[in-house]
């Protein structure tokens, strides 16, 4: 989740979602610049062979899915 006005405003527990993300991400939550990295590489002509992807900028987050462990029953 990266910190824009609307985020911050309009989507709830937006704090509680991105704590999430940087702690179970294995990179961290993601800076806007590096999004703006993967966008500009994108539509680059580098990029004029890539189609029908999913590109996730996510600092490995999608790599371990799902919602978070729960703790063993007492």
């Amino acid at each position: 989740p990266l910190a824009t006005v609307s985020a911050k405003g309009g989507i709830a527990n937006f704090s509680a979602m991105r704590d999430e993300m940087t702690e179970r991400a294995p990179l961290g939550n993601v800076t806007a610049h590096q999004v703006a990295s993967a966008v500009a590489f994108l539509a680059s002509e580098d990029a004029s062979g890539i189609t029908g992807q999913t590109l996730y900028v996510d600092g490995g987050y999608s790599m371990v899915g799902g919602p978070p462990p729960c703790a063993p029953p007492n």
